[in-house]
């Protein structure tokens, strides 16, 4: 594979997300079915700071109006970011996860799913288990008590109060394992997007505008099918809800596949039994992702190391046995406020 791939690589691998090599050198494969080699070029001069293309094209053979149509053409296939700074329209790196992967939602093809799925096994251990985590589990929200205090940022009823767009994509996650002959049984259409401008999803080739109140329904399915909602480990900025799967979905996966506890964060909350009211019929067992819940005598036994506090067996429990309880403060994972933050902890 030629050096601007590379390079390009060992850009992406100095961002907080990470990229980090493998012996194989499946990374660059990846980067060569999203980006041509004139965009690997232009794009291993970018950063995580925005810059200007005049600036860019200083580094390189191009004139600026050619850089600026390779950085515009990039932008378009979700592969960098554009901004407006002081000085016009800035240009900067993405992260691959979460980032301009997510980004190839309507374009991923049984070739990149295979790349994806080798990089994935090579790789996503390294990436996954460092501090801060890059989701975290936010709990279902008709699942935490009413006398209970929720958390701002683990509102999501907070996230839609401002927004004015809702939307919904396909699972990314599910549609490149089911590329390759591995998909789970969940649903694929449950990745929730949302934004406060009006129309802001109406000209997308894979979002699907909602109303608010399909956008409400669509949360609920996902809980029933014992899908967990999560969002970036941050406060503010909050525009999407995935609902994962330890099955399909990265970064439950690195879970239960690479023991990567620190892949997601725990919500603020934790389960609790009411063992007057449980049958032991085990449907809570069913829904759980992180294999917390088991059966013995005919009773619920919670494993309260593997709980991370989402609320999705309280959904499926038919006898009302389970429900969420705030933690202690001593016990509760600091979130980052903003990106800013969550880079700067990264980085320590």
């Amino acid at each position: 594979m030629k050096n601007m791939y590379k390079i390009l690589a060992e850009n992406l691998d100095k961002l907080p997300n990470r990229f980090p090599s493998t012996e194989s050198g499946v990374e660059l494969e990846l980067l060569a079915e999203l980006f041509t080699e004139k965009e690997a070029e232009i794009a291993g001069f970018l950063n995580e700071v925005s810059q200007v293309s005049k600036h860019i094209s200083e580094k390189t053979e191009e004139t600026e109006r050619e850089v600026f149509v390779i950085l515009k053409g990039m932008v378009r296939k979700g592969l960098i970011e554009i901004e407006k700074i002081d000085k016009g329209l800035g240009f900067k790196l993405i992260p691959f996860v979460v980032g301009f992967y997510e980004n190839q939602n309507a374009k991923i093809s049984k070739k990149f799913a295979q790349l994806f799925e080798q990089y994935y096994k090579e790789a996503f251990g390294k990436m996954n288990n460092l501090t801060p985590s890059l989701h975290r589990v936010i709990p279902v929200n008709q699942t935490v008590p009413i006398n209970i205090d929720i958390l701002q940022y683990e509102n999501v009823n907070e996230y839609l109060k401002g927004a004015k767009s809702f939307g919904v994509l396909d699972c990314i996650c599910r549609v490149q394992k089911r590329h390759i002959g591995q998909g789970c049984d969940h649903s694929i259409n449950n990745c929730l997007v949302f934004y406060d401008k009006e129309n802001a999803f109406k000209n997308s080739d894979s979002i699907t505008s909602l109303t608010k109140e399909e956008f409400i329904k669509k949360m609920h399915e996902a809980s029933l099918e014992g899908l967990v909602p999560s969002t970036s480990n941050k406060q503010d900025g909050i525009t999407y809800i995935c609902n994962c799967c330890t099955c399909s979905c990265g970064l439950l996966r690195a879970i239960s596949e690479f023991g990567a506890t620190n892949s997601v964060a725990k919500s603020s909350y934790i389960i609790q039994a009411n063992m007057e009211l449980c049958t032991g019929c085990g449907l809570c067992i069913k829904k759980c992702q992180f294999s917390a819940l088991s059966v013995k005598n005919k009773k619920v036994i919670i494993d309260f190391e593997k709980c991370y506090g989402c609320g999705v067996c309280t959904v499926s429990c038919p006898s009302q046995t389970l429900s969420l309880r705030k933690k202690p403060k001593t016990q509760i994972q600091n979130t980052p406020v903003n990106q800013k933050e969550w880079n700067e902890s990264r980085r320590k």
